[in-house]
């Protein structure tokens, strides 16, 4: 955790509050992952046995992957979240399932977007 804190540089405070909301404020277990060379390291969040969101460190910012089934990226959307949130979930493939959205926090904004895209995973956003 200490090389994840030091790699997150600028965004280690970001990394804190949103650490802080998922723990505190949805009660979600955090826990370091390895996902494999292409993605490395990440704190996985996980309610009742099911991943909501996985952060992802990177120099001086973090990734947000957010699994959404259709009516969830429905509700995040009519949510107002930025254009470069919006394009991502576009973006993101379409499995039956669902789609993987990942998004990249670096600025309030995104912070406000991945909470966005979080609760719709949690279903308290609704559309």
């Amino acid at each position: 955790m200490k090389e994840i804190e030091s790699a997150l540089g600028k965004a280690r405070k970001t990394r804190e509050n949103i650490n802080d909301f998922l723990a505190i404020t949805l009660k979600l277990k955090g826990e370091l992952k390895f996902y494999g060379v292409n993605y490395g390291w990440a704190i996985r969040y996980s309610k009742s046995g099911k991943s909501v969101v996985a952060l992802y460190p990177d120099k001086d910012r973090f990734t947000a992957q957010v699994f959404l089934k259709r009516p969830q990226v429905e509700a995040a959307l009519a949510k107002g979240v930025s254009t470069a949130t919006k394009e991502a979930v576009n973006r993101a493939t379409d499995f039956k399932e669902g789609r993987w959205v990942f998004i990249r926090v670096e600025a309030k904004s995104g912070i406000e977007d991945a909470v966005t895209l979080i609760k719709a995973r949690l279903g308290v956003v609704q559309s």
